[in-house]
């Protein structure tokens, strides 16, 4: 019952006896306990059917909540998710990274204006989602997060303390790869790769529709692949914008995005630097390629998210380079929100489960 209201609300009694195959009796004496109990509500009046108007029924969106959270290196975004995966409230604020006490500390701080924004105690959320750009372990430990106080050491104990609710860990490029699944060019993949490129590089591997975290929690650290003249950290990302930007004589001053914008208006140097780029994404889709033979490779984060510019040229030049690597080259379409919205995906989820327990227990 709860299951055809959270897919179908509003939805009313008819719908629910035809999906169910319940008597009319039994679909109203549950829909009275679970109004009783508090997670279905009363959304409306269907007067347009025929016969007597029916009344719809929806989860309240406030039976249990849950976070979700995106950490940054420069600022650190909250969302609340309602029971049937609702955004209750929003709110960000400048990331501090000077030890995981501050950094758990920032993280709690959203999440109670996030509380206070929709009306909800703290202690009343059931769990949160935080994603990381870091390798999160099956043990929940962290590694490879240089962007974090001690290379994340201390950040999961210390959300634990600061936080009074169960959290749970994500690397940030597999939630965005959850968010180009669940509403993004991937919506119609089962098996595909989001290579995020900014200022490092990694990638969110799906395979059968699910995200392949590996045996440690490693899969997708692309990033520490040997490169052309050394890992792919080194050659590929905004550090290496910059540098082709210098060869070609562009000013010192300009960012990756510049440089993007300043290829978009014909500039020739910067079509060169793009053009570069390109070669260097090739050389990664033709390992993923030839390692997991994925349906296609999404390019996102603040340098792939180019797509414009950078997805001709790359396809080209795997055709010309590595022909024999089969794979389609797209654009990842959630831009900056991905992290965030994969992370609400997951938090949905939590909502959703932690709701149907409490509502169903004895």
């Amino acid at each position: 019952m709860l299951d055809i209201v959270a897919r179908r609300a509003p939805v009313a009694r008819p719908e629910i006896r035809r999906e169910s195959g319940l008597s009319k009796t039994a679909v109203a004496q549950t829909l009275a306990e679970l109004e009783r109990r508090g997670i279905v509500v009363v959304a409306g009046l269907d007067a347009d059917r025929r016969g007597p108007v029916a009344t719809l029924y929806a989860l309240d969106e406030r039976y249990r909540v849950t976070a979700a959270v995106d950490v940054g290196h420069h600022r650190v975004r909250a969302v609340l998710v309602g029971t049937a995966g609702a955004i209750l409230a929003r709110a960000e604020a400048a990331a501090v990274h000077s030890s995981a006490a501050e950094t758990a500390a920032g993280v709690a701080d959203v999440i109670a204006r996030c509380c206070e924004t929709a009306g909800v105690a703290v202690a009343d959320v059931a769990g949160a989602v935080v994603g990381l750009a870091a390798t999160v372990t099956a043990s929940g430990t962290l590694l490879l997060a240089d962007g974090l106080a001690d290379g994340g050491r201390g950040l999961p104990e210390a959300l634990d303390a600061a936080l009074p609710f169960t959290v749970t860990l994500e690397n940030d490029t597999n939630l965005a790869a959850i968010a180009e699944q669940r509403g993004g060019a991937a919506r119609d993949l089962s098996d595909f790769v989001l290579l995020s490129i900014g200022a490092s590089v990694g990638a969110g591997i799906v395979i059968g529709g699910r995200v392949h975290r590996g045996a440690r929690g490693a899969a997708g650290e692309v990033n520490y692949l040997p490169g052309r003249d050394d890992l792919v950290d080194d050659t590929l990302g905004s550090a290496s914008v910059a540098a082709d930007a210098a060869v070609e004589g562009l000013p010192a001053t300009l960012s990756a995005r510049e440089v993007f914008e300043l290829a978009r208006q014909g500039d020739a140097a910067a079509g060169r630097v793009v053009v570069r780029t390109a070669e260097r994404i090739a050389r990664v889709i033709a390992a993923l390629g030839l390692v997991l033979d994925p349906e296609a490779v999404i390019l996102g984060g603040a340098i792939g998210g180019n797509g414009d510019l950078l997805a001709r040229p790359v396809e080209e030049r795997l055709a010309e380079a590595f022909p024999h690597v089969g794979v389609a080259v797209l654009t990842a379409t959630s831009g900056d929100d991905a992290v965030l919205d994969g992370a609400a995906s997951l938090a949905a989820q939590l909502s959703r489960s932690a709701a149907f327990d409490a509502a169903t227990a004895v």
